[in-house]
């Protein structure tokens, strides 16, 4: 990560109220400090409902297998349906440095009309970091606790996947503990 990147996630940390080496590890894993970082989901189903503020509804089977959304899908444009096609496909993808899902970024309350937004570091740690910090209370401060839900979602954190994501977490924690925060490196 740059020397840019790193001064952002310690004043990100700063303000979240999270040690600069929790959000760094889980920057490091997630990402390696590119800020241009993306995934598609597909399979991710947790999706939030913009116009009404609150997770959206189940999906039908029909709905899961289309390549639109459903006609009562919206933006935040007010646009709907078809219209709204990259709000749909953006909150199914894990977007920027700490890889949020675009549907976790609008619960947190992130409004940027395009989630492709959270690119800008400093959005990107700032929505990162208040999940985070929501995760860290949940799990009444159990860092590995936390770092797992981060993956896995709370009802996930004790799965296989969830344990070996929060595995590597802490290494990359133990490892900025007594080196710091990266500094080098082109990204």
């Amino acid at each position: 990560m740059t020397p840019l990147i790193a001064t952002l996630i310690e004043e990100a940390g700063r303000v979240a109220g999270l040690e600069a080496a929790f959000v760094g590890a889980i920057v490091q894993v997630e990402s390696e400090g590119y800020p241009y970082a993306g995934n598609p989901e597909p399979r991710y189903r947790y999706l939030w409902d913009v116009r009404r503020n609150r997770p959206f509804r189940a999906l039908t089977p029909e709905e899961i297998a289309s390549e639109f959304p459903p006609d009562d899908w919206y933006d935040l444009r007010g646009w709907h349906g078809r219209d709204a096609d990259a709000e749909w496909w953006w909150q199914q993808a894990s977007i920027g440095l700490m890889q949020v899902m675009g549907a976790v970024a609008r619960e947190e309350g992130f409004t940027a009309v395009s989630l492709l937004e959270l690119c800008d570091p400093a959005a990107n740690l700032t929505v990162g970091c208040r999940h985070l910090r929501r995760l860290v209370l949940w799990a009444d401060g159990n860092l590995e606790m936390a770092a797992a839900a981060y993956n896995a979602g709370r009802g996930g954190w004790d799965s296989a996947a969830g344990q070996a994501y929060a595995q590597k977490v802490l290494r990359a924690i133990a490892q900025m503990r007594l080196t710091g925060l990266p500094r080098g490196g082109d990204r």
